[in-house]
């Protein structure tokens, strides 16, 4: 909306750090300098405006648009993920650093889960957002673990799609055997 704060930026996100790097954002301000790792204002924006109208409840698209804002978030920060390598020495040398992340990387994650549930128009407490939420996080920790490692000439966001897939092969398994 012309002329009202976006989201994002009413949640601080911008001046404040990433959403699933919400721990490397405080990390490559306080050793690198940077100063706009933030969820960019119109990617908020719009995956909070995805939501398809007239749904109660969770959304049938929630994880495809919550995938969508990750892809995003890695294309533009792809670059960027590989001179963090170097940033996990630093922690080794400075454990303040951990410390701050620690304590940062919680909050970000409890307004992010606030923002999804307010779009979801559920509690943010609801098991399968936090189910949601944390696996796709933890795909994305694989991915740029794998994207590091490689030497493939697949991008990061490719890495992360690869890692989703493997993941809903397992979890598209019977709950139970009968």
């Amino acid at each position: 909306m012309p002329g009202s704060p976006s989201t994002s930026s009413a949640l601080g996100w911008e001046s404040h750090g990433g959403l699933f790097f919400n721990y490397f954002a405080a990390k490559i301000d306080a050793v690198f300098g940077h100063d706009d790792d933030g969820i960019p204002a119109d990617a908020l924006d719009r995956f909070m405006a995805s939501r398809p109208a007239g749904i109660q409840g969770i959304s049938p698209t929630l994880q495809a648009d919550l995938v969508a804002l990750f892809v995003e978030l890695l294309n533009r920060d792809e670059q960027a993920i590989g001179s963090t390598q170097g940033f996990f020495a630093a922690v080794h040398r400075e454990p303040e650093l951990l410390e701050r992340m620690i304590k940062v990387g919680p909050e970000r994650q409890a307004e992010f889960m606030k923002l999804i549930a307010q779009r979801e128009g559920v509690e943010a407490s609801h098991p399968g957002l936090e189910l949601l939420v944390h696996s796709l996080q933890f795909a994305t920790f694989k991915a740029v673990d794998r994207y590091l490692a490689s030497d493939s000439e697949r991008s990061l966001a490719e890495e992360y799609l690869a890692v989703l897939t493997m993941g809903r092969e397992i979890y598209s398994q019977p709950l139970t055997r009968s």
